[in-house]
């Protein structure tokens, strides 16, 4: 009898050393709890709060203020799929902001890129071409 409860007890442990590696947590990599991959959508690679600073956003706004640029709106449907973390669709050809405000904005050097795009500037990641943050409707 008592070689039956032993086997019974080695059968159970193994079968709860095999059930649990899929009670572990996900690792980092593997998404958030909607199933996704990578990065939750919307995040930016400055962190939850984009790539711009608001210091940088007003001194965005100020300069296109003082110095309006021509733009054409983009077709509605291009303009629906620009999202934060998305690549940049390969239609819209990229129109680089002006010298002057590149220079003024720290977020336009160091590894980004900042080009116009209907009336919003866009933060790209110049290396992936990833969108990194929109500044939306300041280029007049």
């Amino acid at each position: 009898m008592r070689l039956r409860s032993g086997r019974a007890a080695l059968a159970l442990l193994a079968m709860l050393s095999v059930a649990s590696p899929a009670l572990a947590d996900k690792p980092d990599w593997a998404g958030g709890p909607g199933g996704g991959h990578g990065k939750a959508q919307g995040e930016s690679p400055r962190g939850s709060r984009g790539a711009v600073s608001r210091g940088e956003a007003t001194i965005i706004r100020d300069y296109f203020v003082a110095h309006p640029v021509g733009t054409t709106a983009l077709p509605p449907g291009i303009a629906k799929k620009l999202a934060r973390g998305q690549p940049l669709p390969p239609g819209i050809a990229k129109k680089l902001a002006p010298v002057e405000l590149r220079q003024r904005v720290p977020v336009c050097m160091n590894g980004w890129e900042c080009i116009l795009a209907g009336a919003d500037m866009l933060i790209l990641d110049a290396v992936h071409g990833t969108i990194a943050d929109i500044v939306r409707g300041v280029v007049r």
